[in-house]
């Protein structure tokens, strides 16, 4: 086979793996969706199995590495390939603590870390979607940052609250159209 067409044989595998992932993902967001009125909002399994095959799948790559060398192995390698370890952690631990609840009063909110922020919807001093991140960001008047990933399951009901408590002058114009639509069950597309 010419080096050009594994090339893009290689290419086209990706992007179909890719593309087959995300909508998985997207899928699961509705599936395994809380049930309405909790005001939960969190990832569901398929973030779980992601961060634990990258993170098995990457110590095991190192591991191999380590029992069988080859010149092309060295400290740049175990660095690259720890933080791929380090990605696939961090997924695991976004789906255990990133578990938030919305209600009318505001939001209690979990970081990767475990720490936890609760904080009011009259605190909100500005509410923006990021497409390339897809997350909302919920900026606080205390200055930090909240962001709430397009991933999640209980998004129509964190939108219909953050849409009854937070005024329309502090919603980037973009992001309220967007809020109206996930608040209605049109959820941010996963992958653009």
């Amino acid at each position: 086979m010419p080096d050009w067409l594994s090339a893009v044989a290689q290419g086209l595998f990706w992007v179909l793996a890719m593309t087959l992932t995300m909508r998985w993902l997207a899928r699961g967001r509705q599936r395994g969706a809380p049930v309405a009125g909790s005001g939960c909002v969190q990832h569901h399994a398929g973030s779980l199995v992601i961060g634990v095959i990258c993170t098995l799948f990457f110590v095991g790559v190192m591991v191999a590495a380590s029992i069988w060398p080859d010149e092309g192995v060295n400290a740049w390698f175990y660095a690259f390939m720890t933080g791929f370890v380090l990605l696939g952690a961090y997924l695991v631990a976004d789906w255990r603590f990133a578990r938030h609840t919305v209600s009318d009063a505001g939001m209690d909110f979990g970081r990767p870390t475990g720490r936890r922020v609760a904080f009011g919807w009259a605190e909100v001093r500005h509410v923006r979607f990021s497409k390339s991140w897809n997350w909302f960001r919920i900026e606080l008047q205390s200055g930090e940052v909240v962001r709430v990933s397009g991933m999640m399951t209980g998004l129509p009901e964190f939108a219909a609250k953050v849409l009854e408590g937070v005024p329309e002058a502090r919603i980037d114009a973009g992001t309220l159209a967007m809020l109206r639509d996930t608040a209605n069950g049109k959820l941010p597309p996963v992958w653009e």
